[in-house]
């Protein structure tokens, strides 16, 4: 890349001088043309490239703003496409000097494959053969002539920036490549793209999908390094570009450019963007960036293969992200009105409504009783149900948790079945957070059981946690209701571990979580304040005889517990260096195009002396 040629490519707006003396403007009388030639003249120095929905900011595919009419009448474009917006010889100067002093290829290469077979599985941000297929096209140009190539040399650096944050890990555990260190490469990567990425939104302000794209891994590669706050302005910054670009439209209208994989491509960016936007907004008590409701037609229609060895009947890989989705828009469907009394009946009624529409009608292979026929086929098929069975644990400790944050003399004013009531949604809180905790710890071993900084491995283990040791901070839990859960559900997840449940149980959960942090903390910061916290609550707890006594009652006692879980915020967390339910089965595939790829195949086209074998993938 460094030996490219670059041409000068002229500007395509014109920069107006600005000056004219006062006698050379000329008052047109009522006989005079509409403009006087000296008027015409300015205008014509004025910038002509600006479109009127840049000036005015319309989305300009819409088929039901003032832009629209506007098209009725007379043609007019929309923003170009980042692909049509040519490169100035002052910027190409300086993407000249940033491409010779980014890594070589073998490393780019390197992990750009570690990516595609061994990281992508997680959120599935991309496609891989249409972003290898990009990747290989990008290598072979003899210049960098449009935004969009640029744009596309920023969406590989994040790619392998945010790939470098799962190494060293059991396929591959050393700590450089091709002789240069981890931290080398990730730095090198943070130069290039942060002289790249400004000179794209320069160009080209509305953005493009490869734009929501790159700034999506950009919060991906925060989270691993506990930035939370930083993953929600990245989240607020890609998603204001996917409504420039019309993501979120149902009556999207199409560039003549786009084909039917583009398209699949935005909605199942789209999706992923739904997704972290439900979780993170949950999780750090914020508005969504997104409304709620999620249609069809933004939704995936189709059917991708992940090899062509793989049967037509062989479940799409992108349906778990698809669940999720669907996952987080029946909680937001279903959430509880902020500033009101917590209602214990309304958790139960939640959680029997969850049982009999979401869980009831998930397709076999991602339910928490699967079929497992597609594993051994499909390698990564386990571990992305597991992700999708943390996501609904996850979903039912938010669901229960408000009935720790009673006050003591709320609790007393209650009704007797109002008090068993609650007492069931502690226990189901209790047991949401166990079986969270062995969903995590199963997602870890079949990655290898090694150190690692993903996010979703790490928070749910301390916010599973932290609600048990309140729990074990009474003395009495988990008590006795009598007659045991007042529901006959067919699918019922927490039913059967309520009458196991045990105080000792739950301590004991709470104690390993807290020794997985420990270790993950010799290479995450997130972890190891989640660690350090964990730690204090488990000292106040094993002292709670004590703690009940100094603070006068259960409830007092467990707020001072968790009031102790105060540094996890993600204010302390950015000092350190270092996301309406229809109840179907999301992929109809005598609905969806199915396309096959044998991506591996591209894989190996790739250059550098490490193959595809070498790599390896999690089992």
């Amino acid at each position: 890349m460094g030996s490219r040629a670059f041409s000068a490519t002229p500007s395509r707006l014109p920069i107006s001088s600005g000056t004219s003396s006062e006698e050379d403007v000329q008052v047109p009388d009522s006989h005079s043309s509409p403009l006087s030639p000296n008027v015409a003249g300015f205008l014509q120095e004025k910038p002509t490239g600006l479109s009127l929905a840049e000036v005015f900011g319309y989305y300009g595919s819409s088929e039901f703003n003032i832009m629209a009419l506007v098209r009725k009448l007379v043609p007019e474009n929309d923003s170009p496409e980042a692909t049509d917006i040519p490169v100035s010889t002052e910027n190409s100067v300086e993407v000249r000097k940033t491409l010779d002093m980014m890594l070589s290829r073998p490393i780019l290469d390197f992990l750009v494959r570690y990516f595609v077979t061994t990281v992508n599985w997680i959120d599935q941000v991309m496609y891989p053969p249409w972003f290898l297929r990009q990747y290989q096209r990008w290598w072979k140009l003899d210049q960098l002539s449009s935004v969009a190539d640029i744009e596309f040399t920023v969406l590989f650096l994040r790619v392998c920036h945010y790939a470098s944050q799962f190494l060293p890990s059991p396929t591959y555990t050393i700590d450089s490549i091709k002789g240069i260190c981890l931290a080398d490469i990730r730095k090198s990567c943070e130069v290039a793209i942060n002289a790249l990425a400004p000179i794209c939104i320069r160009l080209d302000p509305r953005g493009s999908l490869i734009r929501v794209q790159h700034t999506a891994f950009a919060g991906l590669d925060s989270m691993c390094m506990g930035r939370m706050n930083a993953f929600w302005e990245q989240l607020s910054y890609a998603t204001r570009v996917a409504q420039q670009i019309g993501l979120h439209s149902e009556t999207m209208t199409w560039s003549s450019s786009a084909d039917e994989l583009d398209k699949e491509m935005r909605r199942r960016t789209f999706c992923n963007l739904y997704i972290w936007d439900s979780c993170l907004s949950k999780r750090l008590e914020r508005i969504p960036f997104l409304s709620d409701g999620l249609s069809a037609h933004v939704m995936p229609q189709m059917h991708l293969q992940p090899d062509i060895d793989v049967r037509a009947d062989a479940p799409d890989l992108f349906t778990e992200r698809v669940l999720r989705a669907q996952l987080a828009q029946f909680w937001r469907s279903h959430c509880p009105t902020k500033g009101l009394e917590y209602d214990p009946m309304g958790a139960e009624e939640r959680y029997e409504s969850f049982c009999s529409t979401f869980l009831a009608s998930m397709p076999s292979v991602f339910a928490l009783q699967p079929d497992k026929q597609w594993d051994e086929r499909l390698p990564t098929l386990p571990m992305q149900r597991q992700l999708l069975h943390i996501a609904i644990f996850e979903s039912l400790c938010w669901n229960f948790t408000p009935t720790l944050l009673q006050q003591a003399d709320q609790d007393r004013q209650l009704l007797g079945y109002k008090r068993i009531l609650i007492l069931h949604n502690k226990q189901a809180l209790a047991v949401a957070g166990l079986k969270l905790l062995q969903s995590v710890s199963a997602l870890h071993t079949m990655m290898g059981g090694s150190h690692t900084r993903f996010a979703s491995i790490i928070v749910p283990i301390f916010e599973a946690a932290v609600p048990l040791l309140c729990l074990c901070a009474d003395e009495s839990f988990p008590g006795d209701t009598g007659g045991g859960r007042s529901h006959t559900l067919k699918t019922d997840p927490l039913g059967a571990g309520i009458t196991h449940l045990s105080r000792a149980g739950c301590m004991q959960a709470a104690r390993d979580a807290l020794s997985r942090l420990q270790t993950l903390a010799e290479v995450s910061d997130l972890a190891e304040v989640g660690a350090r916290t964990l730690s204090r609550l488990v000292e106040r707890v094993n002292s709670s005889s004590r703690v009940v006594g100094n603070f006068g009652s259960l409830h007092r006692a467990a707020d001072a517990v968790m009031q102790l879980s105060e540094p996890w915020s993600c204010n302390q967390l950015q000092g350190y260096d270092v996301e309406g339910f229809q109840g179907q089965s999301p992929l109809n595939n005598d609905l969806y195009t199915n396309v096959d790829w044998n991506w591996e195949e591209m894989l190996r086209d790739l250059t550098g002396s490490i193959e595809v074998e070498d790599i390896g993938s999690y089992q």
